[in-house]
């Protein structure tokens, strides 16, 4: 009984230590994913004949279709500065479509003619490479020039 009961006590200790070690090892291989965070894309449609160079390109997925437009300028609202657009572009890169847009306006950017610039707002979340639009406004936004008479 005696050698029954300690045999028992091992096995769990066994158990135990396992279960502690196999958490620890997994968790440690996940890549920190965060909160949504608050990202500001500035995109311009490009001519169907024109040809890129040395422009950064990022493709959109609006429900089944893929678009592709020049990156004029992206930044992430993150007050910490722990995170900034360079991150999130390493992320996305590979994948095609960079990013999966969803939310309220995204038929926007499927009307959108050659030479037209948005910019879209949104809350990126680094899981899915979800973007979850907020707003489109034509233009540069804060970036454009102020126009004077």
């Amino acid at each position: 009984m005696k050698q029954r009961l300690a045999t028992s006590a091992k096995l769990t200790t066994i158990v135990a230590i396992a279960a502690i070690v196999g958490s620890t090892t997994a968790r440690a291989q996940l890549p920190p994913m965060g909160m949504p965070l608050t990202t500001t894309l500035v995109i311009a449609k490009p001519a169907p004949d024109q040809l890129f160079g040395d422009k950064q390109i990022i493709t959109l997925g609006v429900g089944s279709k893929e678009y592709k437009f020049l990156l004029t300028d992206a930044y992430v609202d993150d007050p910490g500065g722990r995170i900034q657009w360079p991150d999130i572009w390493q992320q996305v890169r590979v994948y095609r479509p960079n990013f999966v847009m969803q939310g309220p306006n995204v038929s926007m950017i499927e009307n959108l003619n050659p030479g037209d610039m948005v910019t879209v707002k949104g809350m990126y979340a680094p899981l899915d490479r979800t973007f979850e639009v907020m707003f489109i406004q034509p233009g540069k936004g804060a970036f454009e020039q102020k126009k004077t008479y």
